[in-house]
């Protein structure tokens, strides 16, 4: 396949298994990371077509830098985060709130206004949000507000911008090296306590977040669409 998808935040987690999935299928693939080193590391993982450059999705001129190198391209999947502002609402910061709005939303924003110029004109646009927007999860309000912003941005966004096609990637509790701070033991007990009460009775895989990420780019009937992964975690 000679298509050509970015993804923003592809060196880890969903990302990177975003990557060596699309890879796999015979995209040509173009990743972002913070640094040269953490890219070069994430290409070593991933067979296939791939390429990486640098990226501060916070700075407009990175933002700018990145799009001018990658030239055109066909899909663009925005997997990245930043730091989240967890915390009941009585104790959120606004400084807290702030940063998160400025690393996700604000960054997914100038990645997608940049790509405007380069991206196909009927390709497609998928955000990967949280699904702390789809449930109400007590301690989870700052996220929620983020994630929540750029569901609404992005359904207008589906009719604005036709015939390219927007759609929302929301994953629920997914096992990533975000959790790797915890011993085994510590991660397995939280994992139960947060999963076990779910349908499926676990958390998800980033493989599983990744092959969502591909049908959302491969069906060309599907725009405007909350594609729900979450294993059934918003089901209350």
């Amino acid at each position: 396949m000679s298509e050509t998808v970015v993804v923003i935040g592809g060196t880890a987690g969903m990302g990177l298994a975003t990557a060596q999935t699309l890879s796999r299928e015979e995209y040509r693939v173009v990743i972002s990371g913070r640094s040269q080193a953490t890219i070069d590391k994430a290409l070593s993982q991933i067979a296939g077509n791939c390429t990486g450059f640098p990226l501060d999705f916070t700075d407009s001129s990175s933002v700018a830098s990145f799009f001018e190198q990658v030239g055109s391209f066909d899909h663009l999947a925005l997997v990245g985060s930043g730091q989240t502002a967890w915390g009941s609402f009585r104790d959120l910061k606004l400084p807290d709130l702030k940063v998160a709005f400025d690393q996700k939303f604000y960054g997914f924003f100038l990645c997608t206004q940049a790509a405007l110029s380069k991206i196909r004109s009927d390709g497609s646009i998928v955000f990967v949000i949280g699904g702390t927007s789809r449930s109400a999860i007590p301690g989870t309000t700052g996220v929620a507000a983020v994630n929540g912003a750029i569901q609404a941005m992005a359904f207008t966004m589906a009719k604005e911008l036709a015939p390219l096609r927007i759609n929302i990637l929301s994953p629920g509790l997914v096992d990533t090296p975000v959790y790797d701070w915890m011993t085994s033991e510590q991660k397995a007990d939280f994992f139960k306590q947060l999963a076990g009460d779910s349908p499926v009775g676990r958390v998800g895989k980033p493989d599983e977040i990744a092959q969502a990420v591909s049908f959302l780019i491969e069906n060309g009937f599907t725009t405007g669409a909350i594609l729900d992964v979450d294993g059934g975690g918003r089901l209350h």
